[in-house]
């Protein structure tokens, strides 16, 4: 059963969760968490653009960037959670004896990937549509939140991989090559 990693829980605490033994919380909770954090920075910077006169020409820019991160925090805390149970129904099916239930729980554990390299592509995106507009001290932020993002999509794009494994099916083909495409689109 998953730890569960919620907003309330100190980040020792979640250090201490990925570091355990226990299966969950993994790569899929992490890559997520660490987008999150990313967006999470995108959005700072974008505050911060808009409320200085001195960059008024990147206003309308950093509403926009901050328009579309914004509900992609939460959402990004969100995929980390549904990974997790994606991730418990995969462990549980594998001693069933069931093969479609099996099939299909790595299947479900893809999407949950799949969309995180998506989501977190789009924060790296939002990020460098910023960094190369502002001064080196908030380059620096989105610096990082960019490379966090990116580094995030691969994690969850090497989730997919091992997820779908040696499936063949037009599902499994399909999910492997949307995720191909996320990770092509990266900045």
């Amino acid at each position: 059963m998953p730890e569960k990693l919620d907003a309330g829980r100190p980040l020792a605490s979640w250090l201490d969760a990925v570091a355990s033994d226990r299966p969950l919380p993994a790569g899929g909770r992490v890559a997520s968490v660490a987008a999150a954090f990313a967006a999470a920075l995108v959005e700072k910077v974008a505050h911060i653009v808009r409320r200085s006169p001195s960059r008024a020409a990147l206003h309308s820019l950093a509403e926009l960037v901050q328009a579309r991160v914004a509900p992609l925090r939460p959402a990004l805390v969100a995929l980390g959670a549904a990974d997790d149970k994606a991730y418990a129904a995969l462990i549980a099916s594998r001693t069933t004896g069931n093969e479609a239930a099996h099939h299909e729980a790595r299947l479900s554990a893809a999407r949950t990937q799949v969309e995180l390299v998506a989501q977190a592509g789009e924060v790296a995106r939002l990020a460098a549509d910023l960094e190369a507009k502002v001064g080196p001290a908030l380059r620096a932020d989105l610096a990082t939140a960019r490379l966090l993002a990116v580094a995030a999509a691969h994690g969850a794009h090497g989730n997919v991989t091992a997820n779908l494994g040696a499936l063949g099916d037009e599902a499994a083909d399909r999910l492997r090559e949307q995720a191909n495409e996320a990770v092509a689109a990266l900045p």
